[in-house]
């Protein structure tokens, strides 16, 4: 593994940046239950949960493989479409793709496209995250 940063010049649009598996667990469900509520009038152990850890895992799957990353970058914007809802339990396959980069207004933007599945290869999001990339 580099420990030179990833840089802007780094992204290429339509290459795989990697992949990871992503695990939503009990664990994670106990932290998000620790905020939302353990009940399932409060979203527990149901799809408003599932859907959560669905953005966890793209941001964690983000953090796992665009790594290192220069310190100073800006999250801009997110966008998820969600077409299944992961299981507590489920092991989801994250991939992370440039899917653009320009320069607007002096600054260095970067558009990763995050395609997670679900066991057996079931669909279950995909998200586009902007970020305004410091080097």
């Amino acid at each position: 593994m580099s420990t030179a940063p990833v840089l802007f010049e780094d992204f290429q649009p339509g290459a795989l940046m990697g992949e990871c598996v992503q695990v939503y667990d009990a664990d994670q469900a106990r932290r998000w239950q620790a905020i939302f509520g353990s009940q399932p009038e409060d979203g527990a152990d149901g799809p408003v949960e599932g859907v959560c850890m669905a953005v966890v895992n793209m941001m964690r799957a983000y953090l796992d493989v665009v790594v290192p990353r220069p310190p100073g970058n800006v999250h801009a914007k997110q966008k998820l479409r969600m077409r299944g809802v992961p299981l507590q339990g489920e092991s989801m396959r994250v991939t992370v793709v440039c899917a653009g980069k320009e320069m607007r207004r002096e600054r260095r933007y970067v558009e990763l496209q995050v395609s997670g599945a679900g066991e057996g290869g079931r669909k279950l999001f995909d998200g586009l995250i902007t970020l305004i990339w410091a080097a």
